[in-house]
């Protein structure tokens, strides 16, 4: 299932370029922000939510599809396995790299793009503490998938909300995240 998702973006990033605009909608973007992030493991009772970033750099190839590439930083997610012994807090991180292939839908202003995209992540650096040591240090990757929108704010400056969820093999996590981009 990876092998066909990425297969379907490498074809969604090659049909966006055999078909440029005429109305010279390419363009280079890149951006952060904050990404409020909610985290449910699986196997073992850990929850928790709290603040990670991203950094992301877009290509637009036309007025209609993009591709992104962004890196993501999880905060660390903290928990109790077992609140009524000593002991048993557990602590789980993630950081890597997205790719994106994005379709961009009819916005209601010229200044309001509003996108939706689905890719790749690979998370490869994945750490699990329990109780401060080490547990278990692996690597994550899978299917990813967002939507959201962008706001000019000025001539080379763009204001971004999106919404982002993870495939994980053991857990769930989803962010939403909000931060600005410069657009060439």
């Amino acid at each position: 299932m990876k092998e066909t998702a990425i297969a379907a973006l490498l074809l969604l990033v090659a049909c966006g370029t055999a078909y440029a605009d005429e109305n010279d909608a390419a363009q280079w973007r890149i951006g952060g922000s904050l990404s409020y992030s909610d985290y449910g493991r699986n196997d073992i009772q850990l929850a928790d939510a709290n603040t990670g970033f991203k950094f992301h750099a877009q290509y637009r190839f036309n007025s209609w599809i993009g591709a992104e590439g962004a890196f993501y930083v999880s905060p660390d997610f903290k928990d109790d396995i077992d609140p009524s012994m000593a002991g048993g807090e557990t602590e789980t991180s993630y950081q890597g790299f997205t790719l994106h292939g994005i379709a961009y839908l009819p916005s209601p202003a010229e200044t309001v793009d509003i996108f939706v995209k689905g890719g790749y992540y690979n998370f490869f650096d994945v750490n699990l503490k329990v109780d401060g040591v080490t547990a278990d240090t692996s690597s994550d990757d899978g299917l990813a998938f967002g939507f959201g929108t962008s706001f000019e704010a000025a001539e080379h400056l763009g204001l971004r909300v999106e919404y982002d969820w993870y495939d994980l093999s053991n857990a769930d996590l989803w962010t939403i995240g909000v931060g600005a981009e410069y657009r060439f």
